[in-house]
């Protein structure tokens, strides 16, 4: 049976499949005369767009509209916001928009001739379990089964090994649309395990995009009064004179008012270095770690679109002294990667191999009465192999309490800086009742599988009872009902290209809402740790004010927003 392997991208996506003459990357949109000639021949947009009417268009068509976008949702995977609002205010919910994405996708694979139902997919390697179930249940709800979710340096690191299928110690550096990936694996008879992994979580081409913009408005007065279609239009031909800088030394960037701004690549060269310098921290990361110096690794992969500019070829290439390998294609080389998996778990490809791991820690709060502050106690490590199970013994913090609060807490513990998220709570009811001689012990489990989804089962020692079972969930939709009528919207939308009435979200205050995604969505991400706090506060105080009415919390965000329109 064919599988899929998708590379579900912040900005583009790609498609590959496994055949009998190897992996093929399936063409299923026409990029525009002025972009084709650059790679993107099988590339799709991660855009969806509605116009007046709700007549819906994905990939390339909606990339070009100037209105009704919905772009970067995947960027929302992993945030606290369930709706995703276009430039005019109109929201859906972010599940929407993705399993409409995830449905187009398929839909064109169908027209290419590959009636698929099963996938593998890709997510950034240091995705937390928000984003990866989100991207596992969009992609359910567009009717792909999903085999797994791979890291997209694992599956860059097996189309690579592909063609090199010699046992080595590979560097993954991918840098797309939003992130960058740092990820050391080990490859050995087909298998690749992670020995070390970094990344900027806030660099990525939109930051590359922002700097040529930025030539271009110190250098041409008056561009911060542009129309939202003037500057869609603009912002399309820094973008695409971005990509011409890859092979040119200069190009022209058209204007809205029909003039032209000559751009040299040694110019825009200079406006990066900046960006180029900060890619250096994961990289010395990851080499500190394994306490391993330039020259050290057998083999460099650059992927993501990012990694086409020049500078940063060379940049990386001159810190880790070790030339990257040119034959590998770094748009559609994550897609190959997750193709190959998918033949693994089809059966299709039987010479390879490969096991997934836990990429965080697992486990939960526990307080030792002491303090007030939580330790956080650990269930399954980073690095476990997937799928993987595994039970510790609590109890309630107070010997008379009548319920426990469980919290599932995901974190690295040993990292120089760790990080917790608590992904769901519960409380819960003890079966035992209060006795001096009971423990009041119960067995905490954490089963998690290779799809990327926790189940918690909880069960009082004494009695045996089960006094928790459910899984970790996320999302708008917490009734699986609305999940149900969710995928059948999905479904005929597509097939009808309109978007049902239904679907959309009522919100209290429109452009409150739109001014919080674009803030959280499309700015914050993208500006160095010193600027993004007055933004941060502005978006607290405006969501924290009765529902998002708050005249004054709307026009201070409002202000300081102003300088980063280009950004959305």
């Amino acid at each position: 049976m064919t599988a899929l392997g998708i590379d579900f991208g912040t900005t583009n996506s790609v498609v590959a499949v496994q055949n009998s003459t190897g992996v093929e990357v399936l063409a299923i949109d026409q990029a525009p005369v002025g972009w084709a000639p650059y790679g993107f021949d099988n590339v799709f947009p991660s855009v969806m767009a509605r116009d007046e009417n709700s007549r819906i268009c994905f990939g390339w068509e909606a990339k070009l509209k100037s209105s009704g976008r919905f772009d970067a949702v995947k960027r929302m995977f992993a945030t606290q916001l369930d709706f995703a609002v276009d430039d005019a205010g109109d929201a859906l919910a972010v599940e929407e928009v993705a399993t409409m994405l995830f449905a187009e996708l398929r839909s064109r694979t169908i027209l290419n001739g590959v009636a698929a139902e099963q996938a593998v997919i890709t997510v950034p390697a240091n995705s937390k379990g928000r984003a990866r179930h989100r991207t596992k249940l969009c992609a359910g709800m567009a009717g792909l089964e999903v085999l797994a979710l791979i890291n997209e340096p694992t599956a860059a690191a097996m189309s690579y090994a592909q063609r090199h299928p010699e046992s080595r110690q590979l560097l993954v550096f991918d840098w797309g649309g939003g992130t960058l990936d740092v990820t050391v694996l080990q490859s050995h008879d087909g298998v690749f395990i992670e020995q070390a992994s970094s990344g900027l979580p806030r660099s990525g081409g939109l930051d590359f995009d922002s700097r040529l913009e930025k030539i271009v408005r110190d250098s041409i007065p008056g561009l911060d009064q542009l129309k939202p279609a003037e500057r869609h239009a603009l912002r399309l031909e820094v973008e695409l004179a971005k990509i011409r800088l890859s092979t040119a030394d200069a190009t022209s960037i058209e204007l809205p008012d029909g003039k032209s701004f000559r751009i040299t690549r040694s110019r825009f060269e200079q406006e990066i270095e900046g960006l180029l310098n900060e890619s250096r921290i994961p990289l010395q990361r990851c080499l500190n770690e394994l306490q391993i110096g330039p020259g050290s690794i057998d083999a460099l992969v650059l992927v993501g679109g990012t990694c086409r500019i020049p500078a940063v070829r060379k940049f990386v290439e001159d810190v880790l002294k070790t030339d990257s390998d040119p034959d590998i294609n770094p748009m559609t080389a994550i897609a190959e990667g997750a193709a190959i998996a998918a033949g693994i778990l089809t059966g299709q490809n039987t010479s390879g191999d490969f096991y997934l791991c836990l990429e965080h820690g697992l486990g939960t709060f526990t307080y030792d009465g002491t303090s007030t502050n939580p330790t956080f106690s650990t269930i399954i490590r980073k690095g476990t192999k997937l799928p993987a199970r595994s039970t510790d013994v609590f109890q309630p913090l107070f010997p008379t309490a009548i319920s426990v609060n469980i919290q599932v807490v995901e974190g690295d513990p040993d990292s120089p800086t760790p990080d917790f998220t608590v992904l769901k709570e519960w409380d819960v009811e003890l079966k035992t009742p209060y006795t001096e001689d009971s423990s009041r012990e119960f067995d905490l489990e954490y089963h998690y599988d290779v799809n990327g989804i926790l189940r918690v089962k909880a069960t009082d020692q004494e009695s045996g009872t089960v006094i928790l079972d459910d899984d970790v969930s996320y999302g708008i939709a917490k009734d699986r009902r609305q999940l149900k009528e969710m995928s059948d919207r999905v479904k005929t939308a597509v097939n009808d290209g309109v978007v049902s009435e239904a679907a959309s979200v009522k919100l209290n205050n429109p452009e409150a809402m739109k001014l919080i995604q674009q803030a959280r969505v499309k700015v914050i991400p993208f500006l160095d740790a010193t600027e993004t706090g007055p933004l941060e506060a502005a978006v607290i105080e405006l969501e924290q004010s009765q529902g998002g009415n708050s005249d004054k919390a709307l026009a201070e965000l409002r202000r300081l927003l102003a300088p980063y329109s280009y950004l959305f």
